[in-house]
């Protein structure tokens, strides 16, 4: 009886077992029956995903992003074709009959846009509806508009420029919606940037300029918004991308005529030039900023650059047509200052706010410098006065990323201090017959001061390195604040050449010879000069740039004055040669043997107390 009554309860256990595993592959088969029924795809799911999908109810379907092997997974591929098929088919029937004019060309593009304005608006209802074929109409009705609008207004010239824009801008307009309201990616891409396009090709080479730049305004503004929604984040780019051709196509235009005059300027819309670049520098600066006050993460590369794009690219682009049309850009540059001091302000607001690190100050310091290096340049007229403005700037913003605790500032700053120098160079202040050396000096002078004083600093600061991948990573000893003494050496080698060339000018008749045999001389001077600071404060740096300025020094005394000159000034640069020489090799006779000195007293032993 035990027996049997053992039997019975073993019997009722495994019938409970194959119950409970019955319960639960019905749950799983309905779980997947409201699946297929609502469209999704099936992916296979480990054991205890697959339990926890069971245990939750089924939630509303959504359209699934665009893409072929998707489209292809899910079957919906095939009857997408289909519908682009059909669609294609009523738009070739209309363009047929237009064609063998059974109705006039006016009203066959009449009928043309409003099939294409049908297709979009199927689309807002079929994307309403969850249908899987919601994408392909907008997507075909922008298409169609697109080739309707452009064929009508260049072929059949029945559709004005301006009609043919607002029907571009209205119907991205109501396209971007519904991409941005139904996540659609591919719509918001197709509207932003398809409209753009087509709407540059509208009467190129000269299109209507304001209309074209309220349409890529919107693009510009729809990237923004589908950027901040997490959609299409490339977007950003290819707008900035193709608002940039188009403000440098349209400078282009206003700088190349060679008659600037009111029917030239009437064609070109030189009246809404300025406006328009302000309202893109104001988009662009605010929808930047307000990113920066309202997200907390770290900045990406586009919004690192996009001050600088913005603000410097604005004011270049305004400058390139202010001087052939207007002559005078003092109130340009002032604009420039005030814009500069601006970013400035941002910059030391966002280091206050982000104290650790003081993340998105460096990209609106950098773009102050640029602004005010050019508001001056713009005011003078002249860019060599933007030397002192970037060398001053370079020297403050090595102090202030020390106390923001900035390591990029600081980097920029060593690249400021470089950028003025080759500026010196490029418009030709380092030049000896400068039309006022009085000018000359005191820029040069200015460069080589905050160099030699921004290393001094620097090296008496050790930089930020926490937050700073440069000088965490890459220069973790700060070897490139080499960079400042190299600016402060060439900078004063010039400064000593204009002089000399201004006293020879004035004194001696043996012009060329003494100017060359003077250059070589403050050549090796200035080596004499860095091997004695080397010696005194045991700088292995300092004496190394020191040998290499020596060896210049004596290259240029051997090579090319040997050959190049003669009588008194030969003599002064072969002196000032050996004198090199000498002094280098007592400075290595006592370099090493206070090396040889330091050796015994480190391996010495304390003695036992």
């Amino acid at each position: 009886m035990a027996e049997t009554q053992r039997e019975l309860e073993g019997q009722l256990g495994f019938l409970t077992e194959q119950v409970g595993f019955l319960k639960d592959k019905v749950d799983e088969l309905s779980a997947r029956l409201q699946i297929l029924e609502s469209g999704k795809s099936i992916v296979h799911q480990p054991d205890e995903v697959r339990t926890l999908e069971t245990s939750t109810p089924v939630q509303g379907h959504t359209i699934p992003q665009e893409g072929v092997l998707k489209k292809a997974g899910t079957g919906s591929l095939l009857p997408r074709v289909a519908t682009v098929c059909f669609a294609m088919v009523i738009a070739l029937i209309l363009r047929t009959i237009t064609d063998n004019e059974i109705i006039n060309t006016q009203l066959g593009s009449l009928f043309g846009m409003g099939y294409a304005a049908a297709l979009i608006l199927a689309g807002w209802w079929l994307y309403g509806r969850q249908n899987r074929l919601a994408p392909v109409f907008p997507a075909c009705g922008l298409l169609l508009l697109f080739s309707v609008v452009l064929e009508t207004h260049a072929r059949f010239q029945s559709l004005s420029t301006v009609m043919a824009y607002l029907i571009l801008i209205a119907a991205a307009a109501v396209v971007i919606v519904m991409g941005l309201r139904h996540r659609a990616s591919f719509q918001l891409c197709a509207a932003a940037l398809g409209s753009g396009l087509v709407g540059m090709a509208i009467d190129f080479p000269y299109p209507l300029y304001p209309m074209l730049a309220l349409l890529l305004l919107g693009g510009c503004i729809a990237a923004y918004i589908a950027w901040r929604e997490r959609l299409c984040p490339t977007l950003r780019w290819t707008t900035l991308g193709l608002t940039i051709v188009f403000w440098l196509f349209w400078a282009f235009k206003l700088n190349v005529p060679a008659a600037c005059d009111e029917p030239t300027a009437g064609l070109l819309h030189l009246t809404w030039f300025l406006p328009f670049i302000f309202l893109f520098w104001a988009f662009y600066t605010v929808s930047n900023i307000y990113r920066m006050a309202t997200d907390r993460e770290d900045l990406g590369f586009f919004d690192s650059l996009l001050p600088s794009v913005a603000g410097v690219g604005a004011f270049l682009a305004a400058w390139s047509v202010i001087v052939p049309w207007y002559r005078n850009t003092l109130w340009l540059g002032m604009i420039g200052i005030l814009a500069g001091l601006a970013h400035l302000g941002v910059g030391a607001w966002l280091a206050k706010r982000n104290k650790e690190g003081a993340i998105g100050s460096t990209t609106y310091t950098f773009a102050a410098v640029l602004l005010l290096s050019l508001g001056v340049a713009s005011i003078f007229s002249n860019l060599l006065w933007s030397v002192p403005v970037l060398s001053v700037s370079a020297y403050i913003m090595a102090r202030l990323a020390n106390r923001w605790q900035s390591g990029g500032i600081r980097c920029t700053s060593y690249l400021f201090q470089l950028a003025a120098v080759l500026v010196a160079l490029g418009t030709g202040v380092v030049a000896v017959d400068i039309s006022s050396p009085l000018v000359g000096s005191l820029v040069l002078g200015t460069l080589m001061s905050m160099s030699f004083l921004q290393y001094r600093w620097c090296r008496c600061h050790t930089p930020p390195s926490m937050h700073s991948a440069f000088f965490s990573w890459l220069d973790k000893k700060d070897f490139s604040a080499i960079i400042l003494l190299l600016t402060g050496l060439i900078s004063g080698f010039f400064l000593m050449r204009l002089g000399l060339y201004q006293v020879l000018a004035r004194t001696t008749s043996d012009f060329e010879y003494m100017f060359r045999g003077g250059q070589t001389v403050f050549i090796n001077l200035g080596a004499v000069f860095l091997l004695l600071l080397a010696s005194s404060r045991k700088n292995n740096e300092i004496l190394t740039v020191a040998i290499v300025v020596g060896i210049l020094g004596m290259l240029k005394s051997f090579v090319f004055d040997l050959f190049g000159i003669k009588g008194m000034p030969l003599v002064f640069s072969v002196f000032s040669s050996g004198v090199v020489a000498a002094v280098g090799s007592v400075v290595s006779t006592r370099w090493q043997g206070k090396k040889e000195k330091a050796k015994p007293e480190s391996m010495a032993v304390p003695s036992e107390s």
